[in-house]
């Protein structure tokens, strides 16, 4: 910590940061990450040995493929066979009907690619479509390389192959071989986490930060969807499960403020704790066999006043009546989500992100071809990849894919100069590539914030190292030309973004925190420390609240990438925005620790008042009566910013907000 404090802050920060998504832990990463790793090293022996092109490709197909768990990796793959069926279909049709007609062929294509990216927008299958529309743009390549139709048709029927035999392989090793299933890893989560919470209890430890909680309670919540769909026992007693796994994370954050140590004095907490500590581990060891728990503790009246008094009767409640709920529950019918957006055929957004992608191909298209430099063709992937909705998004997505391709060229001419002159058979070249594809894997693993790094190394190392290469190259052209086509597309991609019809997420990002303030004043009004519904609602809500900060906070990082928009605005909303999230937690907390306050009802109205005025930018900070002050929550509510008089200018570059 001391090193990171001696360096500059943009450098400590983007260390922090990599130290964090490094180290992060989440369910099934480790096993994701070793089948990602074996895979691609199987696929390089298959494609040398039999000298199947495209190899960079096939690459790719895994790290988009091998998803976290036997259910997901099985349910993608499935999607992969579709695409592929959907992507030869449409270039072998480009190819039949307009292969000598350049112009004509480029429409055909370039009307495919709006149809793809507006229903990638769309449609909840944007995946297969987001697929169609790379190979219909990528394809193109091919005629104006080759001027021989038979070569190109032979090329377009490898790829196929191509697509295919790692999804095959994919499905063997995640899914029949070595499969990861939801179910043990949704036990081995909630018994991890039980565990930290019953060594809150038991002895001093240092708490874990509220950020990865969050993201503990959301991979929990994801992990129960797979869960449903793919164990049947679950399923059957799918309400109790759903409400274990609402009580663990509820249980988990509570207790992850609890400082044993300052009631070492009190005996009746003292010989409370224990007790509590008992049950929670009979539940651990239920879950850890997947059983449904079934408690017997009835606390005496002397154990829920100390639990009132140190802040665990909500906790106690919990308990309980996760323990006397009958497993046989039903559950309540699920709600199926429509297929294609509301908004689908109103929102101008969605088709003028299709032209926005169509227009950025076509200039890199254009420029490399009017040029005369095939190598660089990459700038048109690059313009297909890095589209996202919104200003901030595509920004993140050209760093995160710059900065893969700039490590994975550096390591392609590192292993073309140094590495590969020593190299004689293939036994020796996997044991050169393994370290590489287990960084690679294990970067792809990490979180949505820098897991694209990861793919994009091992794809750049390949197309400059490995790619239609079946023995040792010297080539340096390759590497460059990659390099160099991913910074011009990744150029006029920014351009074209920022000034045509620009997405911008500053109108949306206070609506998005006046939805979480809503729901943290709905938690407030529930009683929730008497048992019954209003605790199995309260600790749903709760969940949503994370769920809704961590959304806001995603926003919030992506506003701050959005220079098109004047620096002191968004200098403020930035600012703003984070302190409304950073309360806007403590108050949750807060409130876990000294619920049903007697102006509980008070404090919800004044959230309400302040969220309901967020849309328009014009919430003063909420003003509470001094009888209501008392609460721990009421005065991180009388903490949340001013949105209603911005200071001046001068004032905000006096605190160093504003750049002069």
């Amino acid at each position: 910590m001391n090193a990171l404090n001696a360096l500059p802050m943009p450098l400590a920060r983007l260390l922090a940061f990599f130290h964090e998504e490094l180290s992060e832990q989440r369910p099934g990463r480790m096993a994701q990450t070793l089948q990602l790793w074996a895979g691609c090293l199987i696929v390089v022996l298959i494609s040398m040995t039999f000298e199947i092109p495209f190899l960079a490709i096939s690459l790719a197909v895994l790290f988009y493929g091998i998803q976290s768990n036997a259910f997901y990796t099985k349910f993608v793959a499935i999607l992969f066979v579709g695409a592929t069926v959907l992507e030869m279909g449409s270039l072998f049709l480009i190819y039949k009907w307009s292969y000598g007609y350049p112009l004509i062929r480029i429409v055909i294509a370039s009307l495919i690619l709006i149809g793809c990216m507006f229903l990638m927008r769309t449609h909840k299958l944007g995946l297969v479509f987001f697929a169609v529309a790379i190979v219909a743009i990528y394809g193109q390549t091919f005629p104006g390389m080759l001027d021989y139709p038979e070569i190109v048709l032979r090329l377009t029927l490898w790829c196929i192959v191509v697509g295919l035999y790692p999804t095959l392989l994919m499905v063997l090793i995640g899914v029949l071989w070595f499969p990861s299933r939801a179910i043990s890893q949704m036990h081995d989560a909630l018994s991890a986490h039980l565990g930290d919470a019953v060594d809150r209890l038991t002895q001093s430890v240092a708490p874990t930060g509220e950020k990865q909680l969050e993201r503990d309670a959301l991979a929990l919540q994801k992990l129960n969807v797979f869960c449903l769909a793919d164990d049947a026992e679950w399923k059957n007693h799918s309400a109790w499960w759903l409400a274990c796994v609402a009580t663990v994370t509820y249980l988990r954050n509570t207790l992850n403020r609890f400082d044993t140590t300052a009631w070492a004095d009190d005996l009746a907490v003292q010989s409370m704790l224990p007790k509590l500590a008992t049950e929670m581990r009979a539940l651990s060891n239920a879950i850890s066999i997947g059983e449904p728990w079934q408690g017997s503790w009835q606390p005496t009246a002397e154990e829920l006043t100390a639990a009132q008094r140190c802040g665990l009767g909500g906790v106690c409640q919990a308990l309980i009546q996760l323990g006397q709920m009958d497993p046989q529950t039903p559950s309540a019918p699920a709600v199926k989500q429509p297929s294609m957006a509301a908004d689908a055929w109103s929102n101008p957004d969605y088709i003028r992100y299709a032209l926005k992608t169509l227009l950025a191909c076509m200039i890199c298209y254009i420029f490399y071809s009017g040029v005369d430099w095939e190598g660089i063709h990459t700038c048109m992937l690059t313009c297909v990849i890095v589209a996202n909705p919104s200003i901030g998004s595509s920004y993140q997505k050209m760093g995160l894919r710059f900065g893969g391709a700039f490590i994975g060229a550096i390591l392609a001419l590192l292993f073309t100069l140094l590495i590969m002159p020593w190299l004689d058979n293939i036994a020796e070249l996997l044991c050169v590539l393994a370290p590489i594809f287990l960084l690679g894997s294990w970067l792809a693993t990490s979180s949505e914030r820098s897991s694209y790094i990861g793919t994009q190394m091992v794809v750049t190392f390949a197309l400059a190292t490995l790619e239609n290469v079946f023995g040792p190259t010297y080539d340096l052209v390759e590497i460059r030309d990659r390099a160099i086509g991913i910074l011009i597309g990744t150029a006029v991609s920014a351009v074209i973004y920022t000034f045509i019809w620009p997405e911008s997420e500053a109108r949306t990002l206070p609506q998005k925190l006046a939805g979480a303030l809503g729901l943290l004043a709905k938690a407030i009004r529930l009683p929730h420390t008497q048992g019954g519904a209003a605790l199995s609602g309260y600790v749903q809500l709760r969940i949503g609240c994370h769920a809704a900060f961590n959304a806001s906070e995603e926003m919030c990082e992506r506003v701050a990438l959005e220079r098109h928009l004047p620096a002191d605005e968004r200098d403020r909303l930035v600012r703003h925005s984070q302190a409304v999230i950073l309360q806007g937690r403590e108050i949750l907390y807060a409130w876990d620790s000294q619920p049903n306050a007697p102006h509980a009802a008070a404090l919800a109205d004044a959230l309400d008042a302040y969220a309901s005025s967020l849309p328009q930018g014009n919430s003063p900070t909420p003003i509470l009566s001094p009888t209501a002050r008392g609460n721990p929550a009421a005065q991180h509510i009388t903490l949340l910013p001013d949105w209603s008089n911005p200071p001046p200018p001068e004032a905000m570059r006096a605190q160093g907000a504003m750049p002069r």
